[in-house]
């Protein structure tokens, strides 16, 4: 339960490069892993159906421990890697219609359809699944006091019910408190449901029923349930 650790974390400005490690080139991964995904790319007849636009892959796609993002972009004719916690950036090659790789390391990166036909997920080195996000996350989103007021309430930890926080809004965004020890950590919106607290290491995601908040997830998947 990451959330009792909150000021160990919250201190420590290096935590966002260590938990959104460099997908593109980083030592720490096998290189054997980058040849393992070299024969899994499935290519398609590019003259049975008509070429997926690149305009349909561009955006923010988040990381599983939601605090790293990945922004692919337009850049001339190709399509343009950029991890936002370095701004390290890789030109990408196309493959095929959805499959794409680092054009100097040949690392894979495969985009993926919803139910909907909606590109909505991106397939890293074939394994680490992002899922494409509407909003800038470096960049903090006005909300009215109405939209930060249903968040607030007192919230169970689904693990252990004697672990609670309070969440309060402010003028800038929100307020945790937990209630064991009473430290509070601030946050400001990126959008209506994503919150990071100052430097980025602390994400919050509300989820929402009926416009009403009925839980919400600190880091990963540390869920907690709003009382009622």
């Amino acid at each position: 339960m990451k959330t009792m650790k909150t000021f160990n974390f919250t201190s420590s400005p290096k935590i966002c490069i260590m938990m959104g490690i460099t997908l593109f080139g980083s030592t720490s991964l096998p290189g054997k892993c980058f040849a393992q995904d070299r024969g899994a790319v499935i290519r398609t007849n590019a003259h049975r159906s008509a070429m997926v636009s690149l305009d349909q892959l561009v955006g923010y796609y988040q990381l599983p421990n939601r605090i790293a993002f990945i922004e692919f972009q337009m850049k001339d004719t190709s399509l343009l890697a950029r991890q936002l916690w370095d701004n390290k950036e890789y030109q990408l090659i196309r493959i095929d219609q959805t499959n794409f790789e680092s054009k100097d390391e040949g690392h894979k990166i495969e985009f993926l359809r919803d139910s909907a036909g909606h590109f909505n997920h991106a397939k890293i080195l074939g394994r680490i699944m992002t899922a494409k996000v509407g909003f800038d996350p470096r960049k903090s989103k006005p909300l009215s006091a109405e939209q930060l007021k249903r968040l607030e309430g007192t919230y169970t930890f689904s693990g252990d019910n004697n672990h609670k926080i309070k969440i309060l809004s402010t003028q800038q965004g929100l307020t945790l408190k937990q209630m064991w020890d009473d430290k509070e950590v601030t946050f400001t919106p990126r959008s209506e449901t994503f919150f990071l607290n100052e430097d980025g290491t602390f994400p919050l995601t509300f989820m929402l029923s009926n416009g009403e908040a009925i839980h919400v997830t600190c880091f990963e998947n540390d869920i907690w349930l709003k009382d009622k």
